[in-house]
């Protein structure tokens, strides 16, 4: 008869034992698994961080409320068209740029409270702006309080530039050489005195006078060429550099036609060779780059520019970001074939040869018919 085996007593007291070391072995193995799976996602976390280029930040200060709400966004679209452009490919020698828009209203008191708002962003390293001399003047000492570079890009007093270690820079003709022009167009006409209208107290004008120069801003001149028409005073009329606006016409209408004045940027049907540009612009915003358009897409190059230089010169190519007193220290230098022609500066960071147009509304259109160059 077969012995039956017995199980052996043993194999139940050693069972437990078996079952805790196979709960240790399971614990001990998700727990490896987690960790591998940890290490893994923070390497790809860490690979696609080295991966994403690196990006610098430059501000933008315009009139995006208000009255001249338009004449900030012509700007603006100048501003990111110049930004797109350079952002493809490697970007400036591998660096992405991003905006930052403020609105400052044209007003003084707001330009200054933007400009704070600006160099409280360690991020940002220039600035373009602003779009009236007073705004302009008023913020100029907060950016030279941060070392932060500022390109302007309309025309400004030249006490702007009596500091020449601020970087601060123009690719406009300043406000004394506009004048100068200016004047210089009238007496070519025959005109050796203008009567200066500031405001819309037009009944006391004297009787003597030739000819008129507007010297305000376009909504103003617009509401003096209303009160010139309702009073049925007809006089040659010539206007200042802020006088030349989109805003001019929507005020005085047919009112505004005849006025010659003078513009630091050209309008776009003066423009040779940037058909590119001016179809990108267009695309971009709806309509044709206005002078402020222009020369708010020759500034922010000018910035860019000066950004990578100083990246270049540093050697900093993806590994830390330039610094305010670097882009500062360049930017005078930079030199650029822009849509408004040639910019090179002098030490005081002023444009050389800043050209200058004279233009003549007609049918309520803004810049109008181009006199000259």
């Amino acid at each position: 008869m077969a012995k039956t085996e017995q199980p052996d007593p043993k194999s139940f007291l050693s069972f437990p034992h078996a079952f805790k070391s196979s709960q240790k072995f399971a614990l001990y193995a998700t727990t490896l698994i987690l960790l591998v799976v940890g290490l893994l996602w923070l390497a790809i976390t860490q690979i696609k961080a080295s991966s994403a280029p690196p990006t610098v930040k430059i501000g933008l200060v315009a009139p995006f409320e208000g009255l001249y709400r338009a004449t900030g966004y012509e700007v603006l679209f100048a501003v990111k068209l110049a930004l797109q452009e350079r952002n493809q490919g490697e970007g400036l020698n591998g660096y992405r740029v991003e905006l930052v828009a403020l609105n400052d209203f044209n007003d003084p008191v707001e330009a200054q409270r933007e400009a704070r708002v600006l160099i409280a962003d360690p991020d940002i390293v220039g600035v373009v702006g602003h779009l009236s001399s007073d705004s302009t003047l008023a913020a100029i000492p907060v950016y030279q309080e941060a070392n932060l570079a500022l390109v302007i890009p309309w025309s400004v007093e030249s006490v702007a530039f009596r500091d020449s270690s601020h970087g601060i820079v123009s690719v406009a003709a300043t406000y004394e050489e506009t004048r100068a022009r200016l004047q210089a167009v009238s007496r070519d006409m025959g005109f050796n005195r203008l009567e200066i209208l500031t405001n819309e107290d037009v009944n006391t004008l004297p009787d003597s006078i030739q000819a008129l120069q507007l010297s305000t801003d376009a909504v103003s001149a617009g509401n003096i060429f209303v009160a010139l028409q309702k009073s049925n005073i007809s006089l040659p009329l010539f206007g200042s550099v802020d006088v030349g606006n989109r805003q001019l016409v929507q005020v005085a209408g047919t009112a505004a036609d005849g006025l010659i004045f003078v513009s630091p940027g050209p309008d776009s049907a003066d423009l040779s060779g940037q058909e590119t540009f001016i179809e990108a612009y267009q695309t971009l915003a709806g309509f044709p780059p206005t002078p402020r358009a222009i020369l708010a897409y020759d500034a922010t190059h000018i910035l860019l520019d000066s950004i990578e230089q100083a990246i270049i010169n540093n050697d900093k190519w993806r590994n830390s970001r330039p610094t305010r007193a670097e882009v500062s220290a360049v930017i005078s230098t930079v030199e650029r074939q822009g849509a408004s022609g040639k910019i090179v500066f002098n030490s005081q960071g002023q444009r050389l040869d800043a050209p200058i147009w004279v233009y003549q509304i007609s049918e309520a259109r803004y810049p109008g018919t181009l006199i000259a160059p």
